[in-house]
């Protein structure tokens, strides 16, 4: 069977493959049953194709036909490697010859001489004026396009295209063209290489190769030229593409410039995908309210809303990106701003609608967010937690964009900001720290307005609309989940730890947490599910081990989770005097009890600790107000502790729009995760981190420890002594038993004389 289309050997087909590539092939024969020849025109190399099969691809868009033209002669003409007409159309000359050669096309007989050629185009010159075709040829322009450019009914404008110039040329020598070549692949190896030190090298290599050729063929060599350095500039910006930025600059900067965008994090709904990052204010900005003692550049973390990209909340800390940045942020979308509309009552139609609990947050996989705390605060808050791809910015490029909004709004306006690198501060006088002016409350309020009245009304470039607008509109349309218990915040979104419950309460980073109810309480339910093999004895206290959170900005107390009544139980600090005062932190305490330890303070009484904490107190103040860096860092510790997790004893029910039917509210209480887990509140072991090395370093250590153990104690091993015996009816058969009573003597005798 001949094949249905009108294919023609000689055809040139771009055949698309599964991973994006083309490749050339040509249709070089036909077979009985509507087979086809096609030969690769790279590898020669060749494959059947039934004609079907080409036709489903040409369908699909996956092979495309490039019909050569061909003369008198029957030889490709030079047109063949024209390309498609560019976007802007075809210029004047090119539509001028297409219309006069096909002029020509349709007047048979006119031939191609002069005196023809020139009757035609004088007789249609009127008519390409009036389609706007300014160009006239000449006879022999005329002549070359009916020869070169197409056949008969086939004039398309591809072809009409001059493309004199349009082309590479090879105006230097081959040895001298491959020298280029090995000078750009330099550059590109190494990421110090510059323009500079890549030309160095092209003269070094072309001056070599002029001294081998002129050593090896005499007087016959004709010296290689060097070319100057622009050549060598131009050639390596041409250059420059997805694998040689890879290859210099890393697999990122390759992918950020020259690989297409993927699509980013989407959500159906507001509240579904959270996005919580933090980044360092660009400036010395803060100053503390009461003392006015700098306090450095603070620490923002905020929060995106991918749906509507509202900003539900955001935190300032002085401490670096930390886990109770996260927690403090991620308790504001929870329970709402109540603090700051308290203080602005004017913020309060923007923002006290604008919280709810996140089915789903994004934080950065760092060691400070993939620990026990962010995950085990988050399995008991009912929250799901994606970590986001490691050193990819852009896969959370909707919170980067959000920070950039915040810095050109704000941040880079006020007092003390860096809008420029530091040697370009330095250059226009600028000492960012000290013009810094601001209160932290200030900045916080200032923060808050900037998001509030400008940023959530003005129209958001990626959905089109403004971000409250979104998401108002989708709350008016949804139920947003709330959680039932807020205070149980104070206890979830807490830094995790473990500790050991007696008697006397749980010591904990060397602070005593005591309560005699409480502790009573905890002692009944919980000791009699401690092993027995590591209770203690009679007589001593009953002991049980147990999962706490505590909030690193305060040692008032700690919570305790009781896994039989599925709660957390507030156990207060024992030392009342002591974590009574403004400003405790554990922090605080842990360098208190260093400074105790340098004075040979004992901590034996509650005016022992305070005196402690004085002194220590004293210390600080007495330096200097204008103290920089890791002195400004110590200070602001004391002066401005982190502020509580969750302010206030108030619970607020906020009643929304009812659904469509009108039936019931949009409050919906949702059961926290921490009432219905079954592990006792303890986080399952995650993988170890360091893999494979880690695990080989572990299996090293242990196996050290077990030969040193082995080897204390014991003299000069003696010689293995053959056994003469069988072993007849016991488990076990001593060789010889004297020699192996005074290797035993031998041993405890060395023991003795070290103790």
């Amino acid at each position: 069977m001949a094949l249905q289309g009108d294919h023609a050997v000689g055809d040139i087909w771009i055949i698309t493959d599964a991973e994006g590539g083309e490749r050339e092939v040509a249709f070089v024969m036909e077979l009985p049953g509507r087979q086809m020849v096609l030969q690769d025109r790279r590898t020669e190399h060749t494959q059947f194709m039934g004609e079907a099969d080409l036709d489903a691809l040409h369908a699909a868009g996956q092979a495309r036909r490039l019909r050569p033209h061909r003369n008198a002669k029957g030889e490709i003409q030079r047109t063949d490697v024209a390309g498609d007409v560019p976007p802007e159309g075809a210029n004047d000359k090119e539509r001028a010859r297409q219309f006069y050669v096909r002029k020509w096309d349709e007047t048979p007989g006119v031939g191609k001489g002069k005196v023809g050629l020139d009757r035609l185009i004088r007789f249609h010159r009127s008519e390409a004026a009036r389609l706007g075709i300014v160009w006239v040829p000449s006879d022999g322009a005329l002549r070359r396009a009916i020869t070169e450019r197409g056949e008969p009914g086939r004039r398309p404008l591809r072809v009409m295209q001059d493309m004199r110039g349009q082309g590479p040329r090879n105006r230097w020598p081959r040895l001298v063209r491959n020298a280029l070549d090995h000078a750009v692949a330099w550059f590109y190896a190494a990421p110090a290489r510059d323009h500079g030190d890549s030309y160095a090298w092209l003269v070094r290599l072309i001056r070599r190769l002029n001294g081998i050729g002129a050593r090896r063929h005499g007087a016959s060599w004709q010296m290689q030229p060097t070319p100057c350095d622009e050549v060598l500039r131009l050639r390596v910006h041409a250059a420059a593409s997805l694998e040689t930025f890879t290859a210099k600059w890393g697999e990122r900067e390759g992918r950020m410039r020259y690989q297409g965008v993927v699509r980013g994090l989407e959500a159906k709904r507001i509240l579904d995908l959270i996005i919580i990052d933090a980044t360092v204010a660009d400036g010395w900005c803060a100053v503390d309210d009461e003392t006015r003692t700098p306090l450095g550049r603070p620490t923002i973390t905020y929060s995106v809303d991918v749906k509507s990209r509202v900003c539900p909340a955001f935190s300032i800390t002085y401490g670096g990106e930390n886990v109770y940045g996260i927690m403090s942020c991620l308790q504001k979308i929870c329970t709402g701003k109540h603090e700051v509309i308290a203080r602005r009552p004017d913020l309060a139609p923007l923002l006290e609608d604008i919280w709810g609990k996140p089915e789903e947050i994004v934080v950065d996989n760092a060691w400070r967010q993939t620990g026990v705390s962010m995950q085990d605060a988050c399995e008991d808050a009912g929250i799901s937690v994606r970590w986001a791809a490691v050193a990819n910015p852009e896969y959370k490029a909707i919170g980067e964009r959000f920070v950039r909004t915040v810095n050109q709004m704000l941040l880079h306006k006020m007092p003390g900001a860096v809008p420029v690198d530091v040697a370009m501060c330095r250059k226009l006088g600028i000492d960012p720290q000290k013009t810094a002016f601001i209160l932290t409350s200030e900045l916080e309020e200032l923060l808050y307005q900037a998001i509030a009245d400008c940023y959530h009304h003005e129209e958001h470039r990626g959905t089109g609309v403004a971000p409250l607008l979104a998401w108002r509109k989708d709350l008016a349309s949804g139920i947003r989940k709330v959680i039932d218990d807020p205070n149980f915040l104070r206890s979830v979104f807490g830094a995790y730890g473990e500790g050991l419950l007696d008697r006397s309460g749980i010591q904990f980073k060397g602070v005593t947490f005591h309560d005699p109810v409480v502790t009573t309480e905890l002692l009944n339910d919980l000791a009699g599910a401690t092993p027995v093999r590591t209770r203690r004895k009679r007589g001593s206290s009953a002991t049980a081990k147990v999962k706490i959170k505590y909030n690193p900005a305060t040692v008032a107390g700690i919570s305790v989770w009781n896994p039989r009544k599925r709660r957390y139980v507030w156990l207060p600090c024992w030392d009342r005097r002591f974590a009574g005062m403004e400003g405790a932190s554990f922090w605080l305490a842990e360098q208190a009890h260093a400074f105790a330890r340098e004075e040979n303070l004992a901590f034996r009484s509650d005016e022992d600790k305070c005196l402690a904490r004085d002194r220590l107190r004293a210390a600080f103040e007495a330096a200097a107000p204008h103290m920089k860096f890791a002195a400004m860092r110590r200070k602001r510790r004391l002066h401005e502790p982190d502020r509580p997790v969750l302010g206030g004893d108030t619970v607020l029910m906020a009643h929304e729009i009812p659904s469509i039917s009108g039936m019931k509210a949009n409050d919906v209480p949702v059961v926290l995760a921490a009432s219905e887990r079954e592990d006792a509140g303890f986080p399952e072991k995650g993988p170890r981190r360091g893999g494979r090395k880690a695990t080989e370093k572990a299996a090293r250590t242990r196996a050290a420890k077990r030969a040193a153990r082995s080897r204390v104690g014991t003299g000069p091993p003696a010689p293995p002594q053959p056994s003469t015996e069988r072993t007849t009816g016991s488990l076990l058969t001593v060789s010889d038993p004297a020699a192996v009573m005074a290797a035993l003597k031998a041993r405890m005798a060395a023991a003795k004389g070290k103790e």
